[in-house]
């Protein structure tokens, strides 16, 4: 539509279908004249629209048409399927990687068999190396280790049997042991020896004819000092024997007097007593002859001198009972105090029985402590020999383990030489082709390295078919599974032309490659496996080789809608926006 203004007309221009609408002007002169001669215009009076309209058919037909358009568009994009994939590039290598030859053990090159670019068959002689340095060293290593050996065989047998001084001294001579350690076995010989000595000496060991002409005379002399010792004691306690057999018999007599001196003592009481009966009787009698003769003289019948006689008579009995009576008392006490005398005397002999008794038991432990002392100086001496052959032990162990530590290095040196003796001859793993030959005649491998001395790649076929080795950048590894198809399309031959070859991922690194020279970015090595190890060229099968370039799709998804990737890109657009500052 267009409009054209004009001062007091407007007018609207239309196609020829279109309606021309128009509305009159009115010209309207102002009634009032203007004062001061200007004169007042109003031109809204002649501003009039014209309106073009376009036909409503063919509108309706273009906006139904676009709104169809696009249902149809937003449809087909929620329900058609696209296949999403996974692009990455490698190259084309065998299933078994490069071999790398390295040397088995150190050595020198003498003899180099191949060359780069040789195709070689398994088990064929690729490198010689020269022996005779190993054979030398393996005699020398095998001579050292077996010297150790003999040692420690020594050493076991002086622990376990006790060797003679003489065989001790020839050993340490043939073994050639350091001076320190042959001193060592040497000391211990003779503890051993002595400790013999004294086991003879106790009567514990009868094996006599293996000491020596020294040690036979100092263990007579130790058996001749114990007997001179033990004697001095039996002879002392015969002694102390024949003293208490003296005493015994003084005891004996002793108490035969006793008992006799009891009898007298008894004899003299009981003739006291009857004496003193008899005396008083004889008094008892005089004394009633007197008292019966008194009455007479008083009459005059009897003369006095009779009557004096009587009374001389009683008196006389009575001196006579006083004279018994004190004389049986000083007989009685005198036997009494021989008795007494005897009892002491027994009591005596009783008191040198016992210090008899006591002496001989006294002699006798002397005569035990003799051998006991002696046999507990004996076995102190054997247990300070024991230590100090414990101690020896334990110095001469140490070399023991020691040489055990060492031969367990010569026998890994001795298998490490067999080995070189052995791998002389350096034979080819797998069939391939020779590249990187690194060795050459006189050529030392670095000791320590893992320095390939060639390569080679092993021949393609069934058992070793190519595969390809492709990687998968970080952002698209979360995808990326084993089992899933791969298209494969080989650079040398153009896809459109010769297609590719169908494939399925078998391995997928769980760790990324730091980047490099080559690829400056984290990458995962994926491998897959090809259905078919050629392509049609002009209807002849050409086999492929290793080390081409190649493209793998591979197979991530099938199940994603194209109004997926509208949506993930507007999701994009309004992350990146909320990420703007």
């Amino acid at each position: 539509m267009a409009e054209s203004k004009y001062n007091g007309k407007q007018y609207q221009a239309n196609n020829a279908n279109d309606t021309l609408l128009t509305t009159p002007s009115t010209e309207n002169n102002s009634s009032n004249g203007t004062a001061e001669g200007s004169i007042d215009l109003d031109t809204s009076n002649f501003e009039k629209d014209v309106i073009l309209k376009p036909s409503p058919v063919w509108s309706r037909a273009t906006i139904w048409s676009i709104v169809g358009v696009t249902t149809f568009a937003v449809v087909w994009a929620s329900v058609a399927k696209i296949e999403q994939v996974v692009t990455a590039q490698g190259q084309l290598k065998p299933r078994q990687t490069v071999k790398e030859i390295q040397a088995p053990l150190n050595g020198v090159v003498k003899e180099v068999k191949v060359e780069d670019g040789d195709h070689i068959q398994k088990g064929e002689s690729l490198l010689v190396f020269d022996s005779q340095a190993s054979q030398a060293e393996l005699e020398s290593l095998e001579k050292i280790r077996n010297s150790l050996i003999q040692e420690n065989k020594f050493y076991r047998t002086l622990f376990n049997a006790p060797l003679s001084p003489n065989i001790v001294e020839q050993e340490v001579i043939r073994l050639k042991l350091p001076p320190e350690i042959s001193a060592l076995a040497l000391n211990r010989t003779a503890l051993v020896t002595e400790n013999q000595l004294y086991q003879m000496q106790l009567s514990e060991d009868s094996n006599i004819a293996s000491l020596k002409p020294d040690q036979l005379a100092r263990l007579q002399a130790a058996f001749a000092e114990l007997d001179s010792r033990s004697r001095a004691a039996e002879l002392e306690i015969e002694q102390l024997e024949k003293q208490l057999n003296q005493n015994q018999v003084q005891i004996e007599d002793a108490k035969k007097q006793l008992a006799n001196d009891r009898r007298v003592l008894q004899e003299i009481e009981q003739r006291n007593r009857e004496s003193i009966a008899q005396a008083e009787e004889s008094l008892r009698i005089d004394r009633e002859i007197l008292e019966s003769i008194l009455p007479l003289s008083e009459e005059g019948a009897l003369a006095t001198i009779q009557i004096e006689r009587q009374k001389q008579q009683v008196q006389d009995r009575q001196r006579d009972l006083v004279d018994r009576r004190s004389n049986g008392i000083i007989e009685l006490e005198n036997q009494k105090q021989q008795v007494q005398t005897r009892l002491a005397e027994i009591q005596q002999l009783e008191e040198e029985k016992s210090r008899l008794l006591l002496d001989i038991n006294q002699a006798q432990q002397e005569f035990q402590n003799t051998i006991a002392i002696t046999e507990k100086d004996v076995r102190d001496r054997i247990a300070e020999n024991k230590k100090r052959i414990a101690e020896i032990d334990s110095q001469i162990n140490k070399v023991v383990v020691d040489n055990e530590k060492r031969i367990a290095e010569l026998n890994s040196q001795i298998s490490a030489a067999q080995q070189t003796i052995k791998y002389q001859e350096l034979k080819a793993p797998v069939s391939g082709e020779v590249f990187d030959l690194q060795a050459s005649p006189g050529f030392v491998p670095k000791s320590g390295q893992a320095e390939a001395l060639l390569k080679i790649v092993p021949d393609p076929g069934p058992d070793n078919p190519l595969v390809a080795e492709v990687y998968v950048t970080n952002q698209d590894i979360g995808f990326v599974q084993p089992g899933q198809e791969a298209d494969v399309r080989i650079d040398s031959f153009p896809y459109s032309e010769f297609g590719d070859i169908k494939g399925k991922v078998y391995f997928v690194a769980s760790d990324a490659l730091e980047p490099d020279q080559i690829y400056n970015f984290y990458r995962f090595p994926v491998k897959v496996e090809l259905d078919a190890q050629n392509l049609m060229i002009r209807g002849e099968e050409v086999d492929l080789q290793s080390g081409m370039s190649v493209s793998v799709n591979i197979k991530v998804r099938e199940n994603r809608t194209v109004l997926s990737l509208f949506t993930e890109l507007f999701t994009k657009k309004v992350e990146s926006l909320k990420q703007v500052r």
